[in-house]
C-alpha cells in the first residue's frame, strides 16, 4: 500500500521524478519494510496559480505518506525525515518550503488487486 503523494509546482523533469520515486521507494522499503511492488509514488503537478500559502501565492511542496497502521513511531519519524531529505536533495528546494506528513489507515480496509493486503510488517 504505501502511497506517497507529492504535490508540487509543475516543472520537474521526468528523470528527476523517476530518481525521486526510486529513492522514496527504497526509503519506504528500508524504513517500514513494505515490499517494493506495493509502494506507489505519485506526483501531482500543479500550476503556479493553484498554489497558496497563508492566503498568498506560494511554491511549497506537500508530500503525504499514506501507510497502513501498525508501525512504530520511530519508523514513521524516520520515513518522514528520509522523504523530506530525498526531496530537498534532488529538487534543490529549500526545506522551509517542503512539508511532509504521514497518514495511517486501518490495514483491514486496504485492498490491492481485489484482495486484502496482509498485515504490515512490524518494525
Amino acid at each position: 500500500m504505501p502511497i506517497i503523494v507529492c504535490t508540487t509546482r509543475a516543472g520537474l523533469d521526468v528523470q528527476t521524478k523517476h530518481r525521486i520515486a526510486k529513492l522514496i521507494t527504497d526509503a519506504v522499503h528500508e524504513t517500514i519494510k513494505s515490499p517494493p511492488p506495493i509502494i506507489s509514488v505519485v506526483f501531482n503537478d500543479i500550476a503556479a496559480e493553484s498554489s497558496f500559502v497563508g492566503g498568498d501565492f506560494g511554491s511549497d511542496t506537500l508530500i503525504m505518506c499514506n501507510i497502513r497502521g501498525g508501525r512504530s513511531d520511530d519508523a514513521k519519524d524516520a520515513l518522514v525525515q528520509r522523504v523530506s531529505d530525498i526531496w530537498t536533495e534532488f529538487t534543490g528546494q529549500n526545506s522551509d518550503h517542503v512539508e511532509v506528513g504521514l497518514l495511517e489507515y486501518d490495514p483491514k480496509f486496504i485492498f490491492r488487486g481485489g484482495k486484502r493486503l496482509p498485515p504490515p510488517p512490524i518494525n
